[in-house]
This record gives C-alpha cells, sequence and structure tokens, in this order.
C-alpha cells in the first residue's frame, strides 16, 4: 500500500466533508486568533510603557487563561458534532474491510492537516489584528501610540503548544469513540436518537451555586488591589455555573414542569416541553458556549 494512501484520502474526506470541516476549521482559526491577541497583549511592553502600570497586562493575563479554558471546550464540542456526522463514513470503511487502525491513520492525517491549517491561518489573523487591537487599547486610554510592529515569541510558543495539544487531544478522544463502537453503532451513529438525559439535581445545585457566588463576587468586591484576582475567580465560577445549570440545570427544569400536570398537558406545553429534554443533551453545551 502506497505510504502516502492514508493522507490522500484523509484530504479526500476533507473536500468531500467541506461543509462540515470548513465552519470547524474557521472556529479554530478564530480561537487561535483570539488567544494568541490576548496572549500578546498581556506581554506587549508598549502597552505597559503607554499605561504606567502593570494592571491592564495583569487583566489581560488573567484572561489568556480563561480563553484557553474555552478553547478546550469550545473545541472539544465542536469537534463531537463533527464526529458524529462522520460516524456513519467510518462505520462503512470499517464494513468494507478497513480495519480500525487503518482508520484511526485517516483520522491521524484529517487531524494533522486541520490543526496545521489552524495553526498557521490563526497565528498569522492574530498577529495582524494584534496591531489593531493594541491601537484600539492605547487610544480609549488617550496615550501616545508607538510606532512599530511587535511580534512575541512567547505568545506564539504558548498558542503553539496550548492548541497542539487541544488537538492531540481531539485525536485521542475521536479514536476511542472509534474504538470502542462496534461498525453497526458507527453506521447508525449519525441517526440515532439522544436518550432522555437523567435529572442531576446535585449539579444542577452546584452550578446554581458557583453562578450565584461568581456574580456576589463582582457584585460586592470594591477593593481595587483585591478586585484583580477576586475578579479571576469570579469569571472561572460564572464559567463553571453556566455550563453544569446548561447541562444539567435545564433537564431538572423541563423535567419539573413535566411533572407539572396542570402546565405540560397542553397542547404547546406538551410539544415543547418534551422535544426540549431529548434535545438539550446535545444542545446546551453550545447554548453555554455561545453565553
Amino acid at each position: 500500500m502506497n505510504r502516502f494512501f492514508y493522507f490522500k484520502l484523509a484530504v479526500t474526506n476533507i473536500k468531500k466533508n467541506a461543509k462540515t470541516y470548513v465552519p470547524y476549521i474557521i472556529t479554530s482559526i478564530l480561537t487561535i486568533c483570539m488567544f494568541y491577541i490576548i496572549c500578546s497583549l498581556s506581554k506587549n511592553p508598549d502597552l505597559t510603557k503607554a499605561t504606567g502600570t502593570g494592571t491592564m497586562s495583569e487583566v489581560l493575563f488573567l484572561g489568556t487563561i480563561v480563553c484557553g479554558i474555552f478553547a478546550v471546550i469550545f473545541l472539544f464540542y465542536t469537534n463531537s458534532f463533527l464526529m458524529k456526522r462522520r460516524k456513519k463514513e467510518f462505520g462503512l470503511y470499517n464494513i468494507l474491510g478497513m480495519e480500525k487502525k487503518h482508520i484511526s491513520r485517516v483520522v491521524l492525517c484529517e487531524t494533522l492537516i486541520i490543526s496545521v491549517i489552524s495553526l498557521i491561518f490563526g497565528i498569522l489573523v492574530g498577529i495582524l489584528f494584534d496591531k489593531l487591537m493594541l491601537l484600539v487599547l492605547l487610544s480609549m486610554f488617550s496615550v501616545k501610540i508607538p510606532l512599530g510592529f511587535y511580534i512575541s515569541s512567547a505568545s506564539l510558543n504558548s498558542t503553539f503548544i496550548l492548541f497542539a495539544g487541544i488537538f492531540l487531544l481531539i485525536f485521542l478522544n475521536s479514536i476511542r469513540q472509534i474504538h470502542l463502537a462496534k461498525p453497526i453503532e458507527l453506521l447508525q451513529g449519525g441517526t440515532v436518537g439522544e436518550k432522555e438525559p437523567k435529572a442531576k439535581w446535585f449539579i444542577a445545585l452546584l452550578g446554581f451555586i458557583c453562578l450565584g457566588t461568581g456574580y456576589y463576587i463582582a457584585v460586592t468586591t470594591t477593593n481595587p488591589i483585591a478586585a484583580l484576582m477576586l475578579f479571576f475567580v469570579a469569571v472561572i465560577l460564572v464559567i463553571i455555573g453556566t455550563y453544569l445549570l446548561f447541562t444539567a440545570g435545564s433537564i431538572v427544569l423541563l423535567k419539573a414542569l413535566r411533572k407539572n400536570k396542570n402546565y405540560y398537558y397542553k397542547t404547546k406545553h406538551f410539544i415543547s416541553v418534551s422535544g426540549m429534554i431529548y434535545r438539550m443533551k446535545q444542545n446546551a453545551v453550545g447554548l453555554a458556549n455561545i453565553c
């Protein structure tokens, strides 16, 4: 077998599934671009010199951590949607005689192609818009805008390491799904219906507590020195709370509405509530990402 067979097959698969892959690649590029810009601004010496303080850089550094956490969750969610659409294709390969280890090589080539394209264009777009974002920030402080073009090697390294790690984890997760699934399950992967999710009261309560605590910290903190670290804690709590409430809290709420017979047994309510219970398992993370 030609040693470039898997690579050629991967390229063909990406072209045939362009409607699915192009949005995923664009999403990856924009996420990489966003992370690089925030990371580069936090390390830009011109920003510290212009503002006369390192507070803005510290805030942006904390924003880099938040952006990194979001990137992991967001890209994993986007890839899970992509894998669900591709399972039928992988199942067909398996039935036609291709072993799962060969499918894994195809997925590896696809992941390498997508990661290289995303990293190259994401970093290039990030470098182009980095200067623009610096000009916007400095104009807000009404300070003199320095000349020159700054490229942060540390930010380039951080961006490459983070997203190379994310794509590696995505690849390993994809391989896990392929190897654990039977051929018939792969064939039905794109059409199988969602099972009714269970109401997880503890997780929903934990999400409510995290969200409430995060907003309470944001509202009650008045000390400027303490506000910096507490703001970061509040943001993390709000992120965790948002995901938990959408994934578990939404199911708890919908099932509570279903138990309310006076509300549930009406034509509009019956259809909407019963439909949302089955679809929230798939859409909850996407809605949380938007928030």
